[in-house]
């Protein structure tokens, strides 16, 4: 691995890590039920992965999950809740064990991403210009895509010697859309918990997997038509 991509590693890891620690310290659950089984479903979507092609790593259903834990969880609790899932995303199922480093900056990634998401989502000001459930949600879903997608292409440009530019569009072309997918699914269930509570508000759960099975689908069919073209 090039020294400047342990660098930036390195210098990820240590903040993220920091700010992980320092929320989880400040523990704090409103209702540790809910937690619990957000928690088991999270680490159930972390399984479901879907390879994008030409980057090295996968997505996983698990964002959504932290997605609804900014709008209906602590800050400790989505904290915990996306280092744990990630933490499965990064050993289940792997042709290649990934290393420490390796997983404990996909960790620390993903504590800015979800701490800037859920600053977003409770920022006072922001708040009171437009307090409705879906603009929130959709704002912090953009932080935390930006957060995420902009750390891990930097990493991936430079342990691949490629375009910084050109690993993020590849990022963002293919998984932007599944995230707005994710993004509206997140708007149902935080709404409709509202008005039938969290537990029903779940039900709404199935649409994603279905999403995620076709999203997975079309992503093969792709990369079965390039390796096809490619041997013509």
């Amino acid at each position: 691995m090039p020294t400047k991509a342990k660098t930036f590693i390195a210098l990820a890891i240590v903040p993220g890590l920091m700010m992980l620690a320092l929320g989880i310290s400040h523990w704090e659950s409103d209702d540790p039920v809910r937690f619990t089984i957000y928690l088991l479903l999270a680490l159930i979507a972390s399984t479901l992965k879907v390879r994008l092609p030409g980057l090295t790593g996968t997505m996983s259903l698990n964002f959504l999950f932290i997605l609804i834990g900014v709008s209906q969880l602590s800050f400790s609790e989505t904290l915990l809740l996306g280092a744990i899932a990630t933490a499965m995303q990064c050993v289940w199922r792997v042709k290649v064990r990934p290393s420490i480093p390796q997983v404990l900056f996909n960790i620390a990634s993903l504590t800015m991403a979800i701490t800037s998401a859920h600053f977003i989502y409770h920022l006072p000001q922001i708040q009171q210009a437009n307090g409705k459930i879906p603009v929130l949600l959709a704002m912090a879903a953009c932080f935390f895509f930006l957060t995420n997608t902009v750390l891990v292409a930097t990493v991936l440009s430079l342990v691949e010697t490629k375009p910084f530019a050109k690993v993020w569009q590849q990022c963002y072309l293919w998984s932007f859309p599944y995230y707005l997918i994710g993004v509206g699914v997140a708007g149902l269930v935080n709404v409709s918990s509202y008005y039938v509570g969290w537990k029903a508000a779940l039900l709404i759960l199935p649409i994603m997997y279905l999403t995620y099975l076709h999203y997975r689908l079309y992503v093969e069919r792709r990369v079965a038509g390039h390796d096809t073209n490619l041997s013509v």
